[in-house]
């Protein structure tokens, strides 16, 4: 047994290197389904592979059938003599066409000549051929030369039509009646695609070459034909586009062949058509960036595989590797060796494997050869290899030497690539330049002033996207793990197209977790889901499509669509719109596709560069009569400062003198305690007993005493306060676990609307993150969801309390953060209906756009909180571990291990209850300790 399979194998090895003529004697009934047949296999191999068939094999001759390891071989009893099978084939008709593309005879494992006769005249019948010649009873169809495998069409409908080139090849359509009209049109494009790459390649392959139409939607290429399905054949796409790549294919597939595993030709069959015709639309870049976008889209670390595995394309996945990734490393080699070379090496591989298999390792050597350098690395990185160079730079220093700036960064790359081009950026100019990035720190001396660094921003390398170069895309929502998103009302109009997707779920059941994690696809614009995340989605014609960024994780996307009619080729026209973010359908045509902006390259800011302003100075009185007309005045904050709360006090008063119905909102108070900010307007608490109870000290970390002349004026002239925060606790809740994890009671309180749709604000606030709150929360996510969290939260407030008050107007507080460039709450209030305001600040730093009003003041001091000078073993212990030297606290001979008990007769809990005391403290204080368990009173004493 083990002779018989060693022979075997050596048998089969030299399979290609012998000749085989292959008849099929064929009779076909279109109105049945039914193929009968007759092979006639002439080769003087003795032994062949029977590969996969539906074909019914009635009987053989002069051979024997036999199975080893499941794979049946035909043994043939005389070497000298053809082998002979007869066959049936049942099929199901479309419309009385037959489409056989796949198993429908006995295919053998050998490349042969192939002879099929036609007995039935009355069907028009294409089967691969260079040579067609009828005896008047049957239509023989001769391929001159060897070849994988045979494909046929029939069909009793088709209206034929031909012509002649000035090069003697016979162009032909085979057209159904409704279409006949475009016969003109196909082939004068396929004359133009066949000059095209007779000029390129110096050659036509063939002298015939049809376009048939098909019933089902399709584009196919075989030698000597294409089949293009009725439903697309009117497209400028395929004109445009889809024809050529087809053609290009009688190169590539046609006249050199790919073996089934590590199948090329798709590749460069795309290389030559697709990218050469944006290439000569000087698109070429955006094609390559397209083609990331893909891979970017459809590949992941659970079904990425190697240029060498790749067969055919059954997935998308596979489309953006076989066809997308091999487009890319054919650009990358011709960029490599240089487009002479490349071209000699074409040349050279359609010479040298004409009508026989070539291997990627054919073509290294073919293109080594060539060129003359040694390829095997450059293969094995992007053919044998899966993945794509995922590059970074990182610690970017920027200094300035003897005339010159000196750039300094570090690069980590995924892949020892070598050279990688960027660009480095100045407000006027770009210089451009590579870069080794199999060196880890880069150097570079520059006579500009850097502002910017930009990595491929021409997308030379097949590498990964940042996520600021990813448009949110249509081909993110078409693979079926994305989940689906509808209102329970509107199931039944989209029942026709939920079918396709595996994973769908009602608008109110989702869970934020389930956003985050998914691609999402929303049925119907006025979906409930909409307002969660305050999407832009407005309805257009009679179907619109748009896709947005998922807020929750920008690695995937949402997309929104609706229709007045379905249509169950939906979901088939969108896989041919994948690369664009907004799709209107007006009338049943497409009025227009759109792609949103992303950048281009990765780009890093170099933290550079000087500004001038030339200020109109104005005193701030003088800018009351403006400010005081507004609504709402957002009077942004340095929190420690007490220059701007001095402002935020006079623009107070001056709005207080042009309304006396104003009020104030305070990012500093939370919205559960109202009722004690209330109650200390009325005057029916005190001061501390507001502090004590709105828990001040415990949730705003800055000295109260800033804020004090503010609250001072508001309970004199009985404007109310109002609390904008939303409750610390909630807050925690949603940072830590996420908003999934809220109660009902926290979910009420919680803005049924977040926008995330805000880039820069984004961008803003990672500046803020990495400068001041790196090391308050885990990730900048976390800071990022609370952040917008407090914005929304203070939007609503002020919306509501404006909306139930409409003769007040509002002073609100906040940090400048919040409100510069109305990013913060300002655009959100906004959204909610509020739009008469003005924005000042308290800063140095000013900008275009970054508010109505920059307040810039003398420093002037206040009363400071007062303070023991003690550290205590934590907020709720307090028990003294530390003394500051020189303090009250060191004064008044408190120790290291003294607890503090009561202040002036009231029992202190905690810190907070100290601070609050402390706060109304006059001059001096009598503080009881415990010490080495004994009760001790000293007197503590500050000066005014």
């Amino acid at each position: 047994m083990k002779k018989l399979l060693l022979l075997t194998t050596i048998l089969l090895s030299f399979a290609y290197s012998h000749e085989c003529k292959y008849t099929l004697e064929i009779n076909l009934d279109t109105e049945k389904g039914l193929l009968q047949g007759r092979s006639i296999i002439e080769s003087d191999h003795p032994s062949m592979k029977l590969l996969d068939t539906k074909a019914n094999i009635t009987g053989v001759k002069n051979a024997k059938l036999t199975v080893n390891e499941n794979t049946p071989y035909l043994i043939k009893e005389d070497v000298n003599s053809p082998l002979e099978m007869t066959f049936s084939h049942n099929f199901q008709a479309i419309n009385s066409d037959a489409i056989l593309l796949e198993s429908w005879y006995p295919k053998i494992d050998v490349l042969c000549k192939y002879e099929t006769i036609i007995s039935n005249s009355k069907i028009t019948t294409v089967v691969e051929a260079t040579k067609v010649t009828d005896d008047g009873t049957s239509k023989h169809f001769i391929f001159e030369n060897p070849i994988e495998s045979l494909h046929l069409v029939a069909s009793k409908n088709y209206v034929v039509n031909f012509k002649t080139t000035k090069d003697a090849m016979e162009l032909s359509t085979y057209l159904y009646p409704n279409d006949a009209n475009l016969s003109n049109t196909y082939i004068q494009r396929s004359e133009k695609y066949f000059n095209l790459y007779k000029n390129i390649f110096g050659f036509i392959p063939f002298t015939k070459f049809s376009v048939v139409e098909t019933p089902f939607p399709a584009g196919y290429s075989m030698p000597t034909y294409t089949l293009i399905g009725k439903q697309i054949i009117n497209k400028d796409f395929v004109l445009d586009n889809s024809l050529g790549h087809e053609i290009a294919h009688q190169w590539f597939g046609g006249y050199v062949y790919s073996p089934d595993q590590g199948n090329w030709v798709e590749g460069m069959t795309t290389f030559y058509s697709d990218y050469l015709y944006a290439k000569q639309n000087s698109k070429a870049a955006e094609y390559r960036k397209d083609i990331l976008i893909k891979y970017n889209s459809f590949v992941n670390q659970n079904n990425e595989t190697a240029l060498i595995e790749f067969t055919h394309k059954n997935k998308e996945s596979k489309n953006a590797i076989g066809y997308g990734k091999a487009t890319f490393f054919f650009y990358m080699l011709e960029k490599k060796i240089g487009e002479d070379a490349f071209n000699r090496g074409v040349k050279k591989l359609l010479q040298m494997y004409t009508y026989k298999t070539a291997s990627y390792k054919n073509l290294r050597e073919i293109f080594e050869e060539a060129s003359g350098e040694k390829l095997l690395d450059f293969f094995i990185t992007w053919v044998y290899n899966k993945g794509a160079l995922d590059v970074k730079i990182d610690n970017i220093n920027l200094m300035f030497l003897k005339d010159k700036y000196i750039l300094e960064f570090d690069t980590v790359g995924s892949i020892q690539l070598g050279n990688l081009p960027i660009s480095v950026c100045s407000d006027d100019e770009c210089l451009y330049t590579t870069i080794d990035i199999s060196k880890k720190s880069q150097r570079l001396e520059l006579d500009i002033e850097p502002t910017k660094i930009v990595v491929d921003e021409s997308y030379d390398i097949f590498r990964k996207l940042d996520e600021r170069e990813v448009p949110p895309v249509i081909s993110k929502i078409i693979q079926d793990n994305t989940l689906v998103v509808v209102d329970k009302d509107d199931e039944k109009k989209f029942s026709k197209i939920m079918f396709a997707y595996k994973n769908f779920k009602y608008a109110d059941e989702i869970t934020f977790d389930e956003i985050k994690n998914n691609n999402i696809l929303i049925f119907g614009a006025k979906n409930s889901f909409l307002k969660k995340f305050a999407l832009n989605f407005k309805m257009e014609g009679e179907g619109k499509i748009e896709v947005f960024k998922n807020p929750l994780n920008s690695l995937n996307v949402i997309a929104v669509f609706d229709v007045e009619q379905i249509s169950n080729t939906f979901l088939y026209k969108l896989k041919h719109l994948g690369k664009y973010s907004t799709v209107v359908i007006k009338d049943g045509v497409i009025v227009e596709k759109t792609t949103k902006e992303s950048l281009n390259g990765i780009t890093y800011k170099i933290n550079s560069g000087s500004f001038a302003q030339k200020p109109k100075r104005q005193k701030l009185g003088d800018t009351f009569k403006e400010i005081v007309d507004n609504k709402v005045v957002f009077i942004g904050e340095m929190h420690t400062e007490f220059s701007s709360h001095l402002n935020q006090l006079k623009i107070i008063k001056a709005m207080y003198k042009n309304n006396p119905k104003l009020s104030i909102g305070m990012e500093m108070f939370q919205k559960p305690f109202q009722k004690y900010l209330d109650a200390f307007i009325s005057g029916t608490i005190s001061e501390k007993e507001m502090l004590k109870n709105t828990e001040y000290f415990q949730r705003w970390k800055y000295d109260y005493e800033l804020y004090r002349p503010i609250m001072l004026f508001a309970k004199e002239k009985n404007i109310p306060v109002i609390a904008l925060n939303i409750d610390r606790a909630i807050t925690k809740v949603v940072v830590s676990e996420g908003l999934d994890a809220l109660s009902d009671i926290q979910r009420v309180q919680v803005p049924s609307s977040i926008d995330f749709s805000n880039e820069k604000y984004k961008e803003q606030l990672k500046s803020i993150y990495s400068m001041h709150q790196s090391k308050s929360f885990k990730s900048f996510e976390e800071f990022y969801h609370a952040q917008l969290l407090w914005d929304e939260s203070m939007a609503m407030n002020i919306s509501e309390y404006m909306k139930k008050n409409p003769d007040y107007n509002m002073a609100v507080l906040a940090g400048n953060g919040h409100v510069m460039y109305g990013y913060g709450i300002p655009s959100r209030m906004e959204r909610r209906g509020i739009v008469d305001y003005a924005i000042t600040l308290n800063m140095t730093n000013s900008e275009a756009g970054i508010a109505d009003y920059i307040l810039s003041s003398s420093p002037v001091g206040t009363q400071k909180a007062k303070k023991l000078g003690v550290y205590l073993e934590s907020n709720e212990k307090l028990n003294v571990i530390n003394i500051v030297e020189n303090s009250s606290a060191a004064k008044a001979g408190i120790k290291v291990g003294d607890t503090i008990v009561s202040l002036n007769g009231v029992l202190l809990k905690d810190k907070y209850s100290l601070q609050a005391e402390l706060a109304f403290l006059d001059g001096s204080g009598n503080v009881v300790l415990l010490r080495d368990s004994k009760e001790i009173n000293v007197k503590i004493e500050f000066s005014n």
